[in-house]
């Protein structure tokens, strides 16, 4: 599929009653991180368990391939260091998995 030779960092919070974060665990994961803006739909549901759906038009700045199934979700932080050595710090916008012909996850895709 596609090379992997790059690298993200995710923090992973936890957040108590009151609304304080607190790290839980960070863990890297090996990906393909493309720069560039990208026109993307962000979906929310109005309340949960709602039917309806409300989309925003945002612009990720960045896509990330990841291999396989990877339990990444939308309050990470993901910290992206370039070759030049300068960290970027990410949420995500969109996670969408891409499924084979088999039924499995081939790919996670992340859009920050």
């Amino acid at each position: 599929m596609l090379p992997l030779r790059q690298s993200v960092t995710v923090n992973r919070y936890s957040t108590d009653g009151w609304g304080n974060k607190s790290l839980l665990k960070t863990f890297t994961l090996k990906c393909r991180f493309e720069e560039g803006t990208k026109l993307t739909r962000k979906t929310t549901a109005q309340q949960p368990g709602a039917s309806a759906i409300i989309a925003d038009e945002v612009v990720s700045k960045a896509q990330i391939y990841l291999d396989k199934y990877v339990d990444i979700r939308m309050t990470d932080e993901i910290i992206y260091t370039d070759e030049g050595g300068t960290a970027r710090t990410y949420l995500p916008i969109n996670i969408k998995r891409i499924y084979g012909l088999n039924g499995k996850t081939a790919l996670t895709y992340v859009e920050v």
